[in-house]
């Protein structure tokens, strides 16, 4: 009996001192077996690299600090790298040509040391360190990114190269720049940007310019039509002419609507005569015209002859 709980014994240090070794010394992971070893090191003291047989995802768990480095280089079958919680790493990370590579999941992490280089990884579109505070080496990020988020970068020492084919643009870095976190030189190039910001500004206010323009021609032709109309519409208004000399107030114009009465009608197919110191003895009343004013009346001829109906016969009249 005493013999069985040495050999327990023996077994859990030699299981100690396995896992002190683990986490004393660099390591090589060649599979998430391997990782998962490494679940009671809350600190190792040497690097992790991560082998070019290595297929499948990275998971590390438990793992809060790194003494060196973190390197995953050339590693075609590796999908994504998880470290939920790491803190820390001394020495720098260094994620390049994976071909497979999609996901970075750090997001515990808050200070490099030595530097942070990703680059190469076609199929990594985003990257985010939501934690990340301080680099104190160099920044290189190179890829197809379309979004590239470090909202708590506060201070980057050595110089920063941030470079994207993809549809990321360099404006949503430009607070960090502004704030001073780029204590060294700093470059970031996109796949849109052919043109320079002040180019793009002056090609933004020649657009607005040759909208005002046209705005303004616009209004001027308008404003002319409406013109030639208040123009055309006054010459088109009749004018009053004068009255003709020749009517009086006395006259009357007769419009063809009108017609005569009975007496008119009679007066103008009454036959007139001449009245005056000649004498006609034809049998035949005289008529005097009419002024308008008096009736017509009839006068006779009294030469002795015999009266037959209303006229009285001349002597010497045929019978």
């Amino acid at each position: 009996m005493i013999v069985f709980y040495l050999c327990v014994l023996v077994a859990v240090w030699q299981a100690v001192l396995a896992d002190s070794d683990a986490c004393s010394n660099s390591l090589i992971i060649s599979s998430q077996s391997d990782v998962n070893n490494l679940t009671s090191c809350e600190k190792i003291d040497g690097s992790i690299t991560v082998a070019s047989s290595f297929n499948g995802a990275l998971t590390l768990n438990g793992v809060d600090q790194i003494q060196g480095s973190f390197i995953a280089e050339g590693v075609s079958g590796l999908s994504a790298i998880v470290a939920p919680d790491l803190e820390k790493v001394q020495g720098s990370i260094t994620i390049s040509n994976l071909d497979t590579l999609s996901t970075i999941t750090m997001g515990a992490l808050s200070q490099v040391q030595m530097g942070v280089t990703i680059t190469g990884n076609p199929e990594l579109r985003t990257l985010g360190f939501q934690e990340l505070e301080q680099i104190d080496g160099q920044l290189t990020l190179t890829g197809s990114f379309d979004s590239v988020s470090l909202p708590s970068l506060d201070q980057v020492q050595g110089p920063a190269i941030i470079t994207s084919s993809g549809s990321m643009a360099c404006s949503a870095l430009s607070a960090l720049k502004s704030k001073g976190a780029f204590r060294g030189s700093y470059s970031c190039s996109e796949a849109s940007s052919g043109l320079s910001a002040g180019a793009k500004a002056g090609i933004a206010i020649g657009v607005i310019l040759g909208v005002l323009l046209i705005i303004g021609a616009i209004w001027m032709v308008l404003r002319r039509r409406q013109k030639q109309r208040a123009l055309g519409g006054q010459s088109m208004r009749p004018t009053a002419s004068p009255p003709s000399p020749a009517l009086t107030q006395t006259e009357k114009t007769v419009t063809p609507t009108e017609t005569p009465s009975p007496i008119e009608e009679s007066q103008l197919q009454m036959p007139r005569k001449p009245v005056g110191s000649a004498i006609f003895l034809d049998s035949r009343s005289i008529h005097e015209a009419s002024n308008g004013r008096t009736p017509v009346r009839e006068y006779y001829e009294l030469d002795a002859g015999p009266v037959q109906g209303t006229h009285q016969r001349p002597i010497h009249a045929e019978v």
